[in-house]
């Protein structure tokens, strides 16, 4: 089958190789789902570029990737093998899988932190499959999942909405994590999938109002035509006193997508008492100062990881509801295209072109 294959830091090939062995996996749950869409993952460049983003927020070191990974963990498709007849169920069936699956029996899954577990198995990052000839992802015509986690979807939801099942379930996690407050405003800086899906998450969940700042414009076109909140250009020279007319007392929670210094100043000047500033994007930057004063008023400074399996239920049940939207989001791409599109994004990250690629049959 052919699949796009990370053979080592900065080279992406389309490549044939073989059909996932599902059998030699030693796991009678997983099935093998004919891809139907794959949403292209911010973290996805960063793996491009050699980073381990899984290893640096979920363990909170650089763990160094393997060669050849088939990138891609969201995926939407049609179930088309299994191995056990409790999954028999599924064959035919059209699914989001959740990407991952945790051991179940560590110290963190135990305790209900399974986002954490350091034994998770994770498709297409590489992680927790031994030694492969290939890592197993959904860049691909076919991708291995877990029967236990793949979600049936309703034949109304396009599988290109589906396959954004992840990242919206990241959304809910970091608005659990960031315990948003009902009726208070929530800042999100970055406008990007992860941004626009705080926005959308938090508003259903209580928030007042959402106000997104951005430097791209074509994420600030998208987040307007969507009509999920106000929208500010990031370089407008107004910008401090801008929030500040409209969140006088501050933001109830302030989601940084971005984590830079800047961006970390610019959320904790415009966090309200109570409040809390989650970062989504955890670098190994050079030490940030922090006076600690503008933590009092019980505010928060905390980072997020991954997400539990109820979060990407809750996260589905909106969607399929139509209280979240992300079909303006996309543009589609094909296989054969990727390694071209990768170069492009990562030569000049600046200038996007596209909000969210989607990889289609």
């Amino acid at each position: 089958m052919p699949a796009a294959v990370l053979e080592a830091p900065g080279r992406l090939v389309v490549r044939e190789i073989p059909v996932w062995p599902i059998e030699e996996y030693g796991d009678p749950d997983i099935v093998l789902v004919e891809v139907a869409a794959c949403g292209v993952c911010g973290s996805d460049f960063r793996y491009f570029a050699g980073e381990n983003p899984w290893a640096q927020h979920t363990l909170g070191r650089f763990v160094p990737n393997p060669p050849n990974i088939v990138l891609g963990h969201e995926f939407a498709g049609t179930v088309v093998r299994v191995l056990h007849e409790r999954n028999e169920r599924l064959l035919g069936k059209r699914v989001a899988p959740v990407c991952s699956k945790v051991c179940g029996a560590c110290a963190d899954c135990r305790a209900g932190r399974s986002r954490l577990c350091p034994n998770t198995v994770h498709l297409g990052h590489g992680q927790g499959w031994g030694r492969r000839d290939f890592y197993p992802g959904a860049y691909a015509r076919y991708a291995p999942a877990w029967g236990a986690g793949c979600y049936e979807i309703s034949d109304d939801l396009p599988f290109e909405d589906a396959a954004m099942m992840d990242i919206l379930a990241v959304c809910v996690h970091v608005c659990e994590v960031g315990a948003v407050q009902a009726g208070r405003p929530v800042l999100c800086i970055g406008a990007g999938p992860a941004g626009n899906g705080l926005a959308q998450v938090a508003q259903t969940m209580g928030a007042d109002r959402a106000v997104l700042i951005e430097r791209s414009p074509l994420a600030m076109d998208v987040a307007r035509r969507q009509g999920i909140g106000t929208v500010l250009d990031a370089r407008r020279p107004d910008l401090p006193e801008a929030l500040r007319q409209l969140a006088p007392e501050g933001f109830g929670c302030v989601f940084d997508s971005v984590g830079t210094e800047s961006t970390l100043d610019l959320g904790l000047t415009h966090l309200a008492k109570t409040g809390s500033l989650v970062l989504l994007a955890v670098h190994g930057n050079a030490p940030v100062p922090l006076d600690l004063m503008r933590l009092g008023a019980e505010r928060r400074l905390v980072t997020s990881c991954n997400f539990e399996v109820g979060d990407y239920a809750k996260a589905l049940a909106w969607l399929e509801a139509g209280k979240l939207r992300v079909s303006e989001w996309l543009t589609p791409v094909s296989l054969t295209d990727l390694p071209e599109r990768f170069a492009e994004v990562m030569a000049n990250p600046d200038a996007k072109s596209t909000l969210k690629m989607v990889v289609g049959r």
